[in-house]
């Protein structure tokens, strides 16, 4: 009696029911996409900014975004639906983000000059030791100095400014790399120091333990080989330019660029080491995590190490959780909250790429890799390691071939033999760089020298393959 009252309340009740279920069979309802539109679209505002992120984004565009804002809110007042609105501002948002972190080159002030600012970065250069230093007007350039510099450190200097010369081989996207890491060179000179670093930054502790690792992994595993190793464990790339250019040949070279496989890795280890002792896989999760913000501690907060530690943390957080929309949704906010904190690295940082596509990889193929490999032995997380390294590759060997070498029949096979090898080579190194040169060193990193000399030799058998 009540339904015949009110006939047209039963259509639009079942078409309105007949819609969330078909929404539920054939995907995301609206409401349920809509997180999704919005942090996609922010995404997409920093994306059309990266075409030219060089330049500020002129009066006019500003002008038609907020026509647009206001056409939005026109169109989600008639629908009474500010999904619109709220994806357009979402665009904007993105754009000015990007926009908001371009400095101003006009009040740089180019020439000789007396300037004050803090010491950022390291970096081992061709004539003396090279620091990134941040201006106080906000700007970064690059210094050349044969001062033992402090991170963190504030110091006064003189130094004529130049402006970076692109060079022919730098592409676009290179150059705007390069560009936003520092927007201008000098030779310091009469240099002093003004302030020493804040009592919380402990940038140069990290850096000090990253020096002294290098030289005990070294002195058990000299030459490239230690510095593979080391590259693997935390990012170190100071290899000699031949082996480079092996590497890049063979297309390897993603081995030594810290990401969310090679942080996977190192998780992965640990939370079987956890459920070994006898740890719930809940507490073996929050252990794990906490392992992982060490290991970034370790590695001197580098932001490339951070990153991808932070996306390797969602795969265990992922599993933690074992709801499949909420991975998708984790990852997608993850990416948003990075480029929130640094724009530049959706197009200009090959590093987060690798960390966006190795976590990809992990939560679409793990459990296709784990089934298929169901003839490794489970022993000490061997099975989980080896499903995890292939399925983080799988995702990131395109990306690698087209950013650091040419796709080959020789990048195809040197994976195949390499890849595999990289959690043994991490294992076997810190072993190795732990023990040092005790009593018995030589037999202690044997297997690590073993490894390391094994990835050398698929890279060196590349030249044969076309």
């Amino acid at each position: 009696m009540p339904q015949a009252e009110n006939p047209r309340a039963v259509p639009l009740v079942a078409s309105e029911r007949s819609g969330d279920k078909g929404g539920t069979k054939g995907g995301l309802t609206l409401s349920k996409k809509l997180p999704y539109l919005i942090l996609s679209a922010f995404l997409l505002g920093i994306g059309l900014h990266s075409f030219y992120p060089t330049i500020r984004v002129p009066v006019l565009i500003w002008y038609i975004l907020g026509l647009a804002l206001l056409l939005a809110v026109c169109i989600s007042y008639g629908l009474k639906n500010y999904a619109p609105f709220l994806i357009v501002l979402a665009l904007a948002l993105g754009v000015w983000r990007f926009d908001i972190s371009l400095p101003d080159m006009d009040e740089l002030a180019f020439g000789w000059n007396q300037r004050i600012g803090r010491v950022e970065e390291q970096m081992n250069g061709l004539f003396g030791r090279q620091f990134y230093v941040k201006l106080e007007t906000g700007h970064k350039i690059l210094i050349s100095t044969d001062q033992f510099l402090i991170l963190g450190e504030t110091i006064t200097f003189e130094c004529a400014l130049s402006g970076l010369v692109r060079r022919e081989q730098d592409s676009d996207s290179r150059f705007a790399a390069l560009w936003h890491r520092a927007q201008a060179k000098c030779g310091a000179s009469n240099l002093q120091r003004a302030a020493p670093p804040a009592w919380w930054d402990t940038r140069q502790m990290f850096h000090d333990w990253r020096t002294w690792s290098n030289k005990r992994i070294a002195s058990v595993l000299p030459g490239d080989q230690g510095v593979l190793i080391a590259g693997m464990l935390y990012g170190e790339r100071n290899m000699t330019q031949e082996s480079q250019d092996m590497f890049r040949r063979a297309g390897l070279t993603h081995l030594i660029a810290v990401s969310g496989s090679n942080i996977t890795i190192v998780a992965t280890i640990m939370f079987a080491i956890f459920l070994g002792t006898g740890l719930w896989r809940s507490q073996a999760f929050w252990f794990t995590s906490g392992a992982l913000l060490a290991y970034v501690g370790l590695t001197g907060f580098s932001a490339s190490v951070a990153r991808a530690a932070f996306m390797g943390w969602l795969v265990l957080l992922a599993r933690h959780l074992g709801r499949k929309p909420k991975i998708w949704y984790l990852l997608l906010l993850a990416a948003v909250i990075l480029c929130v904190i640094d724009p530049w690295m959706l197009f200009f940082d090959a590093g987060f790429a690798l960390s966006f596509l190795a976590t990809m990889g992990l939560m679409l193929w793990t459990p296709i890799m784990t089934r298929k490999l169901d003839f490794v032995p489970a022993f000490a997380g061997l099975q989980e390691a080896a499903a995890t390294t292939f399925s983080a590759t799988l995702m990131t060997m395109p990306y690698s071939a087209l950013m650091f070498g040419k796709i080959s029949l020789a990048g195809l096979f040197t994976n195949l033999v390499a890849v595999p090898l990289v959690p043994w080579a991490m294992l076997f190194g810190t072993a190795a760089a732990v023990w040092g040169r005790f009593q018995g060193y030589t037999l202690v990193s044997l297997p690590a020298l073993g490894v390391s000399q094994t990835i050398f030799l698929s890279a060196r058998i590349a030249d044969i393959f076309p």
